[in-house]
């Protein structure tokens, strides 16, 4: 998706007939909203993989591509004749990414793996929850967006060597490696020290105050990472003896006695609203935010000045509403040309400018190796 916003030809292959799992998510006649969120920009074709005559459009189109994305287990797609070292034959400059759960050789490889999974064995679940809890899942499927943009950076630099050695390469990104590339501190720590991490809810376990704590009417975080920062703290909080008391003084000490420095944070902080605290930190150059609920994210002043959220309208679903792009960038433009593409809605017009002729793709659609969608003479 971030490749197609930048401007990339993406061309999704889906098997016919259901398609994409995630179409299903929540939706109807085959397009739903998540499926609708990370599939724009792209062009969609429906090729069945296991029919010789499917997997030969799928190397057709891999033997033009710049870039060859797929997520089989490792070994599948050298037997559907469509692995690396049969597209580098080829096309030698193909950059070729295998995802995979847990890398495309070792004990696991071929374990199939999903988001939830690569949190509980990379360590994250256990480091996340609160103190003498069960381990927690982290919202969202950060472990498979860890992936993509780990695979997003690892495209562009073999991209980057492509055009100036002329050269592809391949590419092995997995969930687990990616989501363990989220915890450099913990790990750090942990080698360093012999010392396992647990869960710690919503403190930093090595400086305070830096957590959530109650307002009057709702939560917050504030952080401080320096002395100075503590000194304009307690000017803010109004509790000057905070600041002088030597049980408070270091963050050593803070962190001996934080049961007692959290409430009476809190206590100080129970007279005024959330946005009064952060209005009053931010004065004092102190870090601080609002901890929202959902809904209250998008209302947010400056998440709607980054432009974070847009809106399209789905073929097939109606007006969607999704996350824009996340950078900016000043010399690059970034536009949603497309919206997610209907199951086989391009197969035709890509079959085209790879050279077959119509006869012959009705022809294929009648033998069940591809799936014409609804609009299959379109662009």
């Amino acid at each position: 998706m971030l490749l197609g916003d930048l401007g990339a030809d993406v061309v999704k292959l889906e098997r016919p007939g259901r398609g994409d799992d995630l179409r299903e998510m929540g939706g109807r006649d085959g397009m739903s909203a998540p499926f609708a969120a990370v599939n724009r920009n792209k062009r969609g074709i429906a090729v069945d993989l296991r029919h010789p005559e499917g997997a030969k459009v799928a190397f057709e189109l891999a033997r033009r591509a710049d870039v060859v994305v797929e997520n089989f287990l490792p070994g599948v797609a050298d037997k559907l004749g469509l692995g690396y070292e049969a597209v580098r034959d080829a096309n030698p400059a193909v950059v070729y990414l295998s995802v995979t759960g847990f890398g495309r050789a070792g004990p696991y490889a071929k374990r199939p793996g999903y988001n939830t999974i690569a949190q509980g064995m990379s360590g994250l679940m256990a480091i996340t929850g609160m103190p003498g809890h069960p381990p927690t899942r982290v919202g969202g499927s950060v472990a498979d967006l860890a992936a993509a943009f780990v695979a997003f950076g690892a495209v562009n630099a073999a991209l980057v060597h492509r055009f100036r050695t002329g050269l592809g390469q391949h590419l092995d990104v997995s969930l687990l490696a990616s989501t363990l590339a989220l915890l450099p501190d913990p790990v750090a720590l942990y080698f360093d020290s012999g010392v396992r991490p647990g869960r710690e809810g919503n403190r930093n376990p090595h400086m305070t105050p830096a957590e959530a704590f109650r307002t009057r009417d709702g939560y917050m975080t504030v952080v401080l990472m320096n002395p100075d920062q503590w000194d304009r703290f307690c000017r803010v909080l109004g509790d000057a003896a905070l600041r002088l008391e030597p049980r408070f003084r270091t963050n050593a000490d803070r962190l001996a006695n934080h049961a007692e420095l959290k409430a009476r944070i809190e206590a100080a902080l129970a007279g005024a609203s959330t946005a009064e605290w952060v209005e009053r930190f931010e004065a004092a150059a102190i870090a601080a935010g609002p901890i929202y609920e959902f809904d209250q994210v998008f209302e947010d002043p400056q998440v709607c000045h980054l432009g974070l959220v847009t809106e399209m309208e789905q073929p097939g679903y109606g007006k969607v509403k999704m996350l824009g792009f996340p950078f900016g960038a000043s010399s690059t433009s970034v536009t949603i040309r497309r919206p997610a593409p209907r199951l086989g809605e391009h197969t035709a017009k890509v079959l085209e400018e790879l050279g077959w002729a119509r006869r012959e793709i009705e022809r294929l659609a009648a033998a069940g190796a591809v799936m014409l969608g609804p609009a299959p003479w379109k662009a």
